[in-house]
């Protein structure tokens, strides 16, 4: 990972960090939610320069989540969209002048309702009318509570989660006996607990394996030298573990037992080895995970166990923000021990382009740097609130090197990990698109016409007119030209030597090809052109026609073909349909578009059915960088939804319509009338259901401490699904039976995290940057009763107006109402959650 490039930018503007001139403060103004939802707000600056500053300043700012446009009350302002969600505050002619402490006042409105407080916008960047800038520090954002974004949705269906929501989503939950609970996550097919926990002091201890299971046995014993630190006293008696070829279990599956010190892991392959060993592994207390520990835990337990899918997969998205290597390693160790088996890297989108290509350096000089230009010509403007400064954005500047890559991939083979590569095309590609043209203008001047035409993307004087997802302007690559199939080609055939190099095989190739916005080529004179020699081809021809080269550059190159659920779709008047003409190509698709209430939750089927090999990837349950909940604190996406542990943990990949029990506004989701309606697999369908997938999207994710924030424990529900497949509630034979069945299996399952995983993740790899969630609180008869999420944490409550800290009294039973009250979750090592403080105007039952 490269995070700076040593060669001068002449063009780039003065950068002024010494102090910020201008302090600034936003507020919210109206929120509407009902009919035509809006919001209006209040941007103040203040010049605290101490002398005036000249009038035809502009502000630059970021954010995600105002509409285009949005307009300024003042007639006389402009909120100018430049890309994605950059914007800049400018004068119809030219900004005032700002007296030495004057204050301007810039207020807005936008569509839709304003929904979290990490939505203001960010990063303000103000320049000069000399051409200085700084980035304004002193910026306050008055934010609202999570009580008092409930009464603006009144008449919304919108679950805001109040402390009595949380309180009645959390009822059914109590503290299980630990020796009633799975020993482990995801839950093993089988278990039985024979005796009692052995703990071994100091004791020594020897792994033995067959040569077949050669790389599982020095895994495991890399694993415990680092765990479990003992001074061997020749008294005791060694811990002896074997593990064993046993013929007749699936590929990845296994068998443990343990009796007394003897430990046996049985597979018949490889992978079943190695994941026998993840389970042992498992198997360790918390504390072993310190790496300091003289005692050893043998739980006596016999275990057989093997995946429900081939397909389990982690999608991270490195483009939009970035993350070190030493992430990537500790994200990989993260899979590897709960067992999933395949990283869909995302390397390349419209904010950032992050490997090293050999041959075409501009796609990391240019593409991987963010910082603040007024003409985004030395590197890409400084998306997602990265910083003004390219040589000091974290989450907007970097790359992997080839060797670094490398390392990856090889950090990935050695926990049975496929790496498959993501460079999405032929949208979400206008990092590549402006690193190609600053290549092609750069030759041009040399007077290397051939080669500055060699792998251009775009062209000259395309009108086409077209706004991406993101927000985005010419992001789409120019599919009419051969240089886009000729760049093309050369990425695929530098990654595959990047593999080859690192010695591992490169089988996969996901080509993105998602969203395509709509009324792209459409004027594209390039494409004018080659249709008129194309006559058997229209303008609507053309996603299918670039799908079919790159298709053929895999294919060439020995790869088999992956993408998003887009890909193997097409258009019937505005329906969206599986597409036949691809159906026989044995094309991978992802699907994911699956929001709650809006029609596509069984398009995973749909295709499926179809004859695609299908990954459920469904927006609704999978993507975890949507917010756990509608808090207004909780930062995240909501545009499928929100999600946390209990909505991935219910979903139901056999039975998608049973993982809702609300659409995205709030609505009841009723079982049996969506079933109605709902596509069927059918036999073939089922088989062609090979897998599922968790994804991480980085646009409001800044940093490593962060994305673990976003993946646990709510990812925790994923990973059990992605094992054990359809949970067995999902088999009963009613609905008020799946429902009281599920309540059970939830209590389960919500233990293990809290008695179990919450302390181990605290300890494993470093520790993770969990989140903690707030308690459910109820006042009912005087009295009030609170619960959490996960039992086994803890609750600490005050009446005296404090904030609970780990001193503080824990929650046992109902205390009486004395007001002033505040609650927080610990878990048992001390760390705390946010403090939950009882507004009695508005739970007051």
């Amino acid at each position: 990972m490269n995070k700076s490039l040593l060669f001068l930018c002449l063009l780039c503007l003065p950068f002024v960090s010494a102090y910020s001139q201008v302090s600034a403060s936003w507020q919210l103004i109206e929120n509407k939610f009902t009919d035509a939802a809006y919001h209006r707000a209040e941007l103040v600056l203040k010049n605290t320069s101490g002398q005036k500053l000249d009038a035809g300043w502009k502000l630059y700012f970021n954010t995600a989540f105002i509409s285009v446009p949005t307009e300024a009350k003042d007639p006389n302002l402009v909120i100018t969209h430049l890309q994605g969600d950059f914007y800049v505050l400018e004068g119809k002619s030219q900004t005032p002048a700002l007296a030495a402490g004057e204050e301007f006042i810039v207020e807005y409105k936008s569509n839709g309702p304003y929904l979290k407080n990490s939505y203001a916008p960010e990063a303000l960047i103000f320049l000069k009318s000399d051409g200085s800038h700084f980035e304004i520090k002193d910026y306050k954002v008055k934010t609202f509570t999570t009580d008092q974004f409930a009464e603006m949705t009144k008449g919304t269906p919108l679950p805001v989660p109040t402390s009595e929501r949380i309180f009645s989503n959390n009822q059914g939950l109590t503290v299980l006996p630990e020796s009633t609970l799975p020993p482990f996550l995801p839950t093993p097919k089988s278990w039985k607990y024979t005796g009692q926990t052995l703990k071994v002091k100091n004791a020594g201890l020897a792994v033995v394996g067959i040569p077949e299971f050669t790389e599982a046995s020095k895994f495991l014993l890399q694993a415990i030298k680092n765990g479990y630190k003992p001074k061997v006293n020749a008294a005791e008696a060694p811990v002896q573990i074997r593990i064993q070829k046993t013929e007749g279990l699936a590929e990845e599956g296994y068998k443990i037992s343990i009796s007394d010190r003897k430990v046996v892991i049985s597979a018949t392959h490889s992978k079943g080895a190695f994941y026998g060993v993840q389970s042992f592994l498992a198997l360790m207390p918390a504390e072993f995970w310190a790496g300091t520990s003289d005692e050893l835990s043998l739980p006596q337990v016999e275990i057989e166990d093997f995946p429900a899918y081939g397909y389990r997969g982690f999608f991270l998205d490195v483009a939009r923000n970035f993350q070190p290597k030493s992430q990537i390693l500790k994200v990989l160790d993260m899979m590897a021990f709960y067992k999933l088996n395949v990283f869909h890297f995302n390397l390349a989108n419209d904010e950032g382009w992050r490997l090293e290509i050999p041959g075409l350096p501009e796609l990391v000089e240019f593409g991987s740097r963010r910082g603040f230009s007024t003409d985004e010509s030395e590197f890409l403007w400084p998306y997602y609130g990265s910083g003004a400064d390219p040589k000091n954005s974290p989450s907007g500047t970097g790359y992997y090197t080839v060797k670094e890559f490398q390392e990856i991939l090889a950090y990935a083979k050695a926990r049975n990990i496929e790496v498959i590569p993501e460079l999405g095309v032929p949208a979400h590609s206008r990092a590549a698109i402006r690193a190609m043209e600053k290549r092609y203008h750069t030759l041009l001047k040399a007077g290397k016409t051939t080669e500055a035409l060699q792998y251009r993307l775009a062209e000259d004087n395309d009108p086409s007119k077209y706004l991406s997802a993101q927000n985005f302007k010419g992001n789409t690559m120019c599919v009419c030209q051969e240089s886009t199939y000729t760049f093309y080609e050369k990425l695929v055939t530098e990654v595959k030597s990047m593999y080859q190099g690192a010695g591992v095989e490169l089988k996969n190739w996901h080509t993105g090809g998602d969203e395509v916005p709509r009324g792209v080529w459409t004027e594209s004179p390039v494409c004018k052109d080659f249709l008129a020699k194309n006559p058997e081809l229209k303008v609507e021809d053309l996603n299918d026609y670039f799908r079919s080269r790159a298709a053929g550059i895999l294919k060439k190159n020995g790869l088999e073909m992956g993408g998003w659920e887009e890909i193997g779709q097409t258009h019937v008047g505005e329906a969206v349909v599986p597409n036949p003409k691809f159906a026989d190509q044995n094309w991978r698709l992802y699907a994911w578009n699956a929001v709650a209430g809006w029609g596509g939750e069984d398009m995973a089927y749909r295709l499926a059915n179809a004859g695609y090999p299908v990954v459920i990837c469904s927006s609704a349950n999978f993507y975890f960088d949507l917010a756990y909940d509608w808090d207004v604190n909780e930062r995240g996406h909501t545009w499928s939804g929100v999600t946390d542990m209990y909505q991935s943990w219910k979903t139901v990949p056999g039975k998608l319509y049973l993982s809702h029990d609300l659409t995205i506004e709030g609505k009841n989701w009723n079982w049996e009338e969506v079933g109605k309606n709902f596509t069927q697999l059918t036999a073939e369908g089922r088989k062609n259901i090979i897998g599922v997938s968790g994804q991480v999207w980085t646009e409001t994710i800044k940093g490593p401490e962060m994305l673990e924030y976003y993946i646990f424990p709510k990812m925790l529900g994923y990973i059990e699904r992605a094992w054990v497949g359809d949970p067995n509630w999902s088999n009963a034979k009613s609905e008020a039976e799946m429902k009281a069945q599920r309540v059970q299996d939830w209590n389960v399952f919500a233990n293990i995290v809290g008695q179990k995983e919450i302390p181990r993740l605290e300890k494993i790899f470093g520790g993770f940057n969990h989140r903690i969630p707030k308690p459910g609180v109820m006042v009912k008869d005087e009295m009030i009763y609170a619960n959490v999420q996960a039992p086994g944490m803890i609750i600490r409550y005050t009446q005296d107006g404090s904030e609970p800290n780990q001193n503080s009294p824990a929650y046992t039973q109902p205390i009486p109402k004395k007001g002033g009250e505040k609650f927080r979750v610990f878990t048992p090592s001390g760390r705390s959650g946010p403090v939950q403080e009882l507004d009695w105007e508005i739970i007051r039952k």
